[in-house]
């Protein structure tokens, strides 16, 4: 069986960026307003523009994004494990959708939480290439799974040493009005979260980080969550990135760097529980998943 692994994708070095952020632009530019004459060149700009402010985050986590290649290394893993032939595919990053070759009998999204965001919008570019293709819809509900995010945050309570620590579980916020369109993105999360953290003795709430763009977005962000937990007297903040399963620059960056740098500046004790993308319970209840789907 052949599966292709698809994401919307990300820049791996910062001369990737300004192309990334164009792609992604110019596909979206009927849902942002900027479906005009001349979209390409007033994209282009802003593309160029956004990659200047963006590139010092780069240079901050040693100039490269290892989205891309543990993604790879979980494609490995998992085509060792079933025996199947599986590709790698991205909406805006290379690996393109558009370099392949089909056909396909299964795709699998490596979004575990469905949105038409994310999701969909590399299953709409997957339609335009290679026809109808069976996906799996999303995955948060296996079993293997939700312990693998358990052990993620127990290895995370371990390594920071807190006796009485309050979790932040950290998402990838959207506009509300995606949300308000009935995207189940939120509502599944907050499912994932309190599944999760049944296992745990803990107080407990999630937050929202990349936020990109103007309007209302989904709230409250992680440096306000921090800073209400320093008045109500929290001491020790452990935080985990809950719609992630690799590291990124979001995680490497925006919680490792700029947030901690305000959790500093607080006064609050503060440590990021790790993606361990290598660990076994992924990779199995990925597989898990991609069997139950071909059966």
């Amino acid at each position: 069986m052949r599966v292709l692994f698809t994401y919307m994708g990300a820049p791996t070095t910062p001369n990737e960026i300004e192309d990334f952020i164009f792609r992604f632009l110019y596909d979206v530019r009927h849902h942002i307003g900027l479906n005009v004459p001349g979209a390409k060149a007033i994209i282009k700009g802003i593309a160029k523009a956004r990659a200047r402010q963006v590139k010092p985050h780069y240079d901050a986590i040693g100039g490269r994004s290892p989205l891309v290649d543990y993604m790879r290394e979980i494609v490995k893993m998992v085509s060792a494990r079933t025996g199947h032939e599986i590709e790698l595919g991205m909406c805006y990053s290379r690996p393109l959708l558009e370099e392949l070759e089909g056909p396909f009998d299964l795709v699998f999204p490596m979004y575990h939480v469905y949105s038409s965001s994310t999701t969909e919008r590399c299953l709409v570019k997957i339609r335009e290439l290679f026809g109808d293709v069976r996906y799996v819809r999303e995955w948060y509900q296996n079993g293997k799974f939700v312990e693998w995010v358990r052990e993620n945050i127990r290895v995370g309570l371990r390594e920071s040493g807190f006796e009485n620590p309050y979790v932040i579980l950290s998402l990838h916020s959207l506009p509300k009005r995606v949300i308000d369109e009935g995207d189940p993105y939120l509502k599944s999360h907050q499912r994932l979260a309190k599944t999760v953290m049944e296992a745990f003795d803990l107080p407990w709430e999630m937050a929202f980080q990349s936020k990109f763009g103007k309007g209302d977005w989904l709230g409250p962000e992680v440096p306000e969550v921090l800073k209400r937990l320093k008045e109500e007297g929290v001491e020790e903040v452990l935080v985990y990135p809950l719609s992630f399963i690799v590291e990124n620059v979001e995680t490497l960056y925006e919680l490792d760097i700029e947030y901690k740098e305000i959790a500093d500046e607080l006064g609050l004790r503060y440590y990021r529980a790790r993606l361990n993308h290598r660990n076994p319970l992924l990779i199995e209840a990925i597989s898990e998943v991609i069997e139950n789907a071909s059966g």
